[in-house]
Order: structure tokens, then sequence, then C-alpha cells
């Protein structure tokens, strides 16, 4: 008596806009849902959650755009947030972050091929309570993406667990590097794609974007010369020309787990780094410890370096300098044996 008195309000209740309260009749009920494979799939949707979502402002039928008549009788089909969320769209819906780039995602080619686990956009940013990034309880909050991102990867969420990055994230400070600051948010790929925030040319300018940070580092008591250092370095200048096989941060660093120089598991620990240069110098040995690591030549502080560097910066001016002063000499002569002559 209970279900036909609910689809007979429902029917009295059909207009040429079908309303929220409407679909609730239904979906608002904790009990409902279809029987799918011999199991139960529930269809509830919580009215006040749903409410309190960055969507709640709209109607059901805006998304389920298929339903035409309250109550439907045909399975509505899979949302597409892209018809929304497209880059362009100036109509309420957010495209800073450009959710087209996550058609070429490693996580859309692998739904593409039929994998049941890759994720979508409901995965991330659930069905029908999708909250701002900014909102503490969001599984997109920054505070929150590490254990979203730990619920498919385990062992990489294991590592990183054990990082400094999260280390600092579980002591407040929200600038610290979580997942999508290195792999992006919908645009992720692998390493081996050049475009790519971790491809061999990319991952020096993705950490340099917290790196370079001057008021970041100096809240996490970092120094700030480090991506500066690299780039002036010999794995630097190599890798800017075209050199993919030199040395890049995570060479050194590591990948998720990334520890600092204090402790003894890190890569470059003293004790170390031996075995961390020794990957691509097979030579290497103790005395790789020796001496600052990351240095810029034209300060002070990089030590001998610093006089080497300032040496032949200006024994190379003093050098031109001569030169030109020999070819102007040179010239000014040419020109009065020239007028000589005429006269």
């Amino acid at each position: 008596m209970t279900a036909l008195l609910t689809i007979l309000l429902a029917f009295l209740q059909i207009g040429s806009s079908p309303q929220n309260t409407r679909c609730f009749l239904c979906h608002g009920k904790k009990d409902f849902g279809v029987m799918e494979d011999g199991k139960f799939q529930s269809l509830y949707v919580s009215p006040k959650q749903f409410s309190a979502s960055i969507h709640g402002k709209f109607t059901c039928v805006q998304c389920h755009t298929d339903v035409k008549v309250i109550p439907h009788f045909i399975r509505p089909q899979k949302v597409s947030c892209l018809q929304c969320h497209f880059e362009g769209n100036t109509v309420g819906a957010p495209v800073k972050w450009m959710p087209e780039k996550y058609k070429d995602s490693i996580h859309a080619k692998a739904l593409a091929e039929g994998n049941p686990n890759a994720p979508d956009c409901e995965t991330c940013h659930t069905t029908h309570y999708v909250k701002s990034p900014s909102d503490s309880t969001s599984q997109t909050n920054r505070r929150n993406i590490p254990d979203l991102c730990g619920r498919c990867h385990i062992k990489q969420f294991e590592s990183y667990s054990k990082s400094i990055h999260y280390k600092a994230l579980e002591n407040g400070m929200l600038g610290a590097a979580v997942c999508t600051d290195c792999h992006q948010e919908h645009d992720v790929l692998p390493p081996s794609d050049p475009r790519s925030a971790l491809s061999a040319e990319g991952v020096v300018r993705t950490c340099a974007k917290c790196h370079a940070d001057t008021l970041l580092m100096a809240r996490a008591d970092v120094p700030v010369q480090q991506p500066e250092a690299y780039s002036e370095s010999f794995h630097g200048i190599a890798l800017e020309n075209g050199m993919v096989k030199a040395a890049n941060c995570t060479s050194c660093h590591g990948h998720h787990d990334i520890l600092p120089a204090s402790d003894p598991n890190s890569p470059i620990n003293p004790k170390n780094l031996p075995k961390t240069c020794g990957k691509c110098h097979p030579h290497a040995d103790k005395n790789v410890a020796k001496g600052k690591v990351h240095i810029i030549p034209s300060e002070r502080s990089a030590g001998i370096v610093f006089y080497v560097y300032t040496f032949f910066k200006w024994f190379t001016l003093a050098v031109l300098v001569f030169l030109f002063a020999h070819i102007a000499l040179d010239l000014s002569g040419f020109i009065r044996r020239k007028h000589a002559r005429h006269e």
C-alpha cells in the first residue's frame, strides 16, 4: 500500500520540470534499490547530504537528462560530468582544473581498456555528495588526498606515509606535497610521457613549484636554493640540453618515501650516498659524501668552487677585454697606415 501511494503521489506531481522532491519520494528511502546479479544495489540518495553538496542547488534531471517522466521505468544512462565540466564553459561549472584532460590520463585509458578498478569522476568526487576541495570533509581536500589515492595505490601510500612530506602534512602543514602536487589532478600521465609532470624534464619543474617558493620553504625551515643550484650543476645543464638520463631530483631523493638526509634510511644520508651515486657512477666511494651537494657557484657558501668560479669569470672577462682592445688597436693602425699611403 505504501509503495502504491508513493507512486501515485509521484504521478500527481509530474510537471514540465520534475523537482528533486519527487525524485526523493523513492530515492530518499534508505531501503530503496534493485537486485542485480543476486545482490541488492542501493539507489538511496540522502536528501540532506545532497542539499549540502555543491550540486545541491540543481535538480536531478539537470544531470540525468534522459529522465523525462517520474516515476521512470527505464534505467538512466551513466551521467557524463563533462556535459557541464568542460574547458570554456562559463555557466557555473568550475573549469580551471580542465577536467577534459582526464580523457588523456592513464586512469581514463585503463577504464577504456575495461579495468573495473580504474577511477572515474565519481571515484574521487563521489556521485551525489560532491564537495568543494576547500571543504575539510571533502575527499579531494588536500588533507584527505593521500587517503583517497591510497585506496587503490596501497604500496605507494605505505611508502609516502613514511616520508617527510606526509609527516609535515600530519603536523598541520597543508602546503606539504600530496599526490596531486606531483602527479597532477586530472591529467595523470606516466613518467615515460614527456607531457607528464614526472617525466625526466618535468620532475625538476614539479619539485621547484614548492622548493623554490620562499614563503613555503621558510615555514618548513628548508633551504630554498636547491632548484637554482641544481639548474647550475652538471646534472641540470645536461638535462637542460636533452640528456634525459642525467640525474634529477628523484634519482637521488627517491619517489614516494622521501626522507631527510639525517635519516639513516634516506638515499642521501652520507652513509648511503656511495650507493645512490653508484647507480650512475659505478666507481663512487665514500668521497662523494664530502662537501656540499646543492651549491650555487656565485655564492661564498660554495667554498672553493666560489673562488674557482670567480677566478674564471674575471679571467674570461679580462681575456675578452684584451682581445677587443687588441682588435681595436689593430684596426686603428690599419686605418692610419691606409691614410698614410694615400698622402
